[in-house]
């Protein structure tokens, strides 16, 4: 079944071996590959890949192949799932979403409901106490250039409440030239473990309600790493509770340290590392953390779950951070002055456009994260801010807007928050939970 694929990536395998890439370019791709990671309650990620997230991809389907070949009892689990190769596809970015395919851990489901010419099938699914993927083909009778799922709905067949943390489904789907079918991911997590096995996924897409019901399959239990240590970068602490691993995702329990001199934004690069440096890092299409950062949250990073490895360290090298007394940006939205901000003055020319609060924000290196939180007028008060925008990064600046209500004057000055800034602490820290 999978001589055509293995041939193209034997002959795919060659020209990378053969195309020179330095470790500096490398390098400089991963951390761009970090900084893409963001922090949402709904995901419509799934963009497009550089040169080196191709590469790499090309090669764990290369390693993912090689296993087929000389594991014929996984062979014939894979040879056995319709349309594995979407599947493949969608998850090729998520070690432990792939670890569990490899492990026969992803369930075949294929219930479908037809509406007209549309019809919704649910593929299957990964599963565990906190979490369901479902993986999803929509396919018509005719050739649809442009899709996309509207609602989703996920309910227990027997009534038992869900307590959502989560939810996302993707991406609207698009093709110039039209596709029959597409293939995407629905993903649920939530507070408190699900008990139920059987549920009702409602899938609005183009007006019309498709109703799909799923049993899952007995969860994988959880593995758990009490750790009560402190991660430490130039003197400011981040306290771990825990580490909690599940089939789909794992969770560091943590909560940044009170008596911190800086406030910590984000923890850019932490990661599992095994003995043999095995890497399993931050979630880069979905949600990546939740709670508040100014006390207790967790971070979600790939699942190693699959894995048994004879050591296993929690490291972090780099955070975001800024100094508490000087931690939000001040505008006058009158004058259209900046009055307050970091250190670094990484803001400048403050105006507005096409209904939009504009920064410019000026940064040595690329930094692809929207940075603003919430907005509080004169009278503290919070202001519905609706979107942000972001340019392409050109010449060291970066155009990045809000969209804001009428402000007026006795509104002014405002304060906005920071959620994430280009300024970093670092160290080698790591602590070791196994």
């Amino acid at each position: 079944m999978f001589k055509r694929e293995e041939e193209q990536l034997h002959h795919l395998k060659q020209d990378l071996e053969n195309t020179p890439v330095s470790l500096d370019s490398l390098d400089k791709a991963i951390t761009a590959g970090f900084n893409r990671a963001k922090t949402e309650e709904k995901k419509r990620t799934r963009k497009k890949k550089g040169f080196y997230s191709f590469l790499a991809a090309a090669l764990l389907l290369i390693g993912f192949f090689s296993t087929i070949r000389v594991s014929p009892a996984f062979a014939s689990y894979i040879s056995g799932i319709p349309g594995m190769e979407k599947i493949v596809e969608l998850i090729r970015d998520d070690k432990g979403r792939m670890a569990a395919v490899e492990h026969e851990y992803y369930q075949e489901i294929g219930v479908s409901d037809k509406k007209g010419s549309l019809q919704v099938t649910i593929d299957g699914a990964i599963s565990d106490e906190m979490g369901i993927v479902l993986f999803y083909t929509l396919e018509s009778d005719k050739k649809i250039k442009d899709i996309r799922i509207d609602k989703v709905n996920l309910k227990a067949k027997n009534g038992t409440p869900l307590d959502e943390a989560s939810s996302s489904y993707g991406e609207p789907h698009r093709s110039d030239e039209g596709e029959y079918s597409y293939s995407g991911e629905i993903e649920y997590f939530f507070e408190v473990p699900l008990t139920a096995k059987e549920y009702v996924v409602d899938i609005e897409v183009k007006g019309r309600q498709y109703s799909l019901p799923i049993t899952l399959n007995e969860f994988k239990e959880k593995k758990e790493y009490p750790v009560n240590q402190s991660l430490e970068l130039e003197g400011e602490k981040i306290n771990i509770e825990k580490v909690t691993i599940y089939p789909i995702r794992a969770a560091v329990h943590l909560e940044v340290d009170p008596n911190n001199k800086r406030q910590i934004l984000h923890l850019e690069d932490l990661r599992l590392v095994d003995e043999n440096n095995e890497v399993w890092g931050k979630i880069s299409n979905g949600v990546t953390g939740s709670g508040n950062k100014d006390s207790k949250q967790e971070i979600y990073l790939q699942s190693n779950y699959f894995k048994e490895p004879k050591e296993l360290y929690l490291v972090l090298n780099n955070a975001q951070a800024i100094d508490k007394d000087n931690a939000t940006v001040v505008v006058d939205t009158e004058k259209l002055e900046i009055l307050k901000q970091p250190a670094g003055s990484h803001l400048n020319n403050v105006r507005k456009e096409n209904g939009e609060l504009v920064f410019d924000l000026r940064t040595n290196r690329e930094f692809n994260y929207f940075i603003f939180s919430k907005v509080i007028d004169a009278q503290g008060k919070e202001l519905e801010h609706s979107t942000q925008s972001m340019s392409t990064y050109e010449k060291g600046v970066r155009r990045i807007g809000m969209n804001l209500p009428a402000i007026i004057s006795s509104q002014n000055p405002i304060t906005i928050e920071l959620s994430y800034y280009p300024k970093w602490i670092k160290g080698k820290d790591k602590i070791k939970i196994k």
